[in-house]
């Protein structure tokens, strides 16, 4: 399975569930942060509750 996560308003990248190690949501509830199993870390321009809404589905 893959969530959709926008890195700007134009911009989205397809990620595997599988490589999510991490969903840290932002202080200030404005997007969050994953990280995922190969190092990388993705901003996210979307609240993690609408991550977890793609993975209810």
């Amino acid at each position: 399975m893959f969530l959709k996560v926008f890195t700007s308003v134009n911009d989205f990248v397809m990620v595997n569930i599988d490589h999510i190690v991490y969903i840290n949501p932002s202080t200030s509830n404005r997007g969050c942060t994953l990280i995922l199993a190969t190092g990388v870390r993705l901003n996210s321009i979307e609240d993690y509750d609408v991550l977890l809404e793609q993975l209810n589905k």
